[in-house]
């Protein structure tokens, strides 16, 4: 008698569940398109790209406003050729020592060609500095982080493609020297 009344117990629990799961279970309203996150199964399009043949202008005066020439705080980048011969005109210095970045939503920050790594582990320092053509930079023990300068300065997306997939580094990004955006 005892399991039959736990038996029809569990049957009505069953039942209920069923009829009520439309209501709770699934939702009844529609999710706007900005609210939808989708995870990105493709890391490759989630590394920023050093843009090799930008030129990098000083411009504090903010004098030149041409086209396709792109703004970077005091600094003006110019990415195809067009733009960098159209530029000469101006008498602006050139900072050899800085690169573009296209960065993942499509903006242009500058970096001056070095890359931060947080490790995972501190004897892995030296062997990924070795695998990668990379010299350190400095060191910051206290927060696993390395900078590290590329050698082969050709191969920086390459470089860096290759340890975003390495599973002894948590986390790599270029050094960026000037921002236009604060990232949030």
């Amino acid at each position: 008698m005892k399991i039959m009344r736990i038996l029809l117990l569990l049957i009505v629990l069953v039942v209920l569940n069923v009829i009520f799961a439309d209501r709770f279970l699934i939702p009844t309203k529609s999710i706007s398109e900005d609210q939808i996150i989708y995870y990105d199964e493709n890391p490759d399009q989630a590394v920023n790209v050093v843009l090799l043949d930008s030129m990098v202008f000083l411009d504090p005066a903010d004098q030149v406003n041409l086209p396709n020439l792109r703004k970077v705080g005091d600094y003006k980048v110019a990415v195809d050729l067009q733009t960098r011969s159209n530029i000469g005109a101006y008498n602006l210095k050139s900072v050899p020592n800085l690169k573009a970045i296209e960065m993942t939503n499509g903006s242009i920050e500058l970096t001056d060609m070095k890359i931060i790594v947080q490790y995972l582990n501190i004897n892995e320092i030296d062997a990924l500095g070795y695998e990668y053509g990379l010299t350190k930079f400095e060191d910051m023990p206290a927060v696993n982080v390395v900078i590290f300068e590329v050698q082969e300065t050709p191969q920086i997306n390459q470089i860096m493609a290759g340890l975003s997939k390495d599973p002894r580094v948590a986390d790599v990004s270029f050094n960026l020297v000037e921002m236009t955006e604060i990232p949030q």
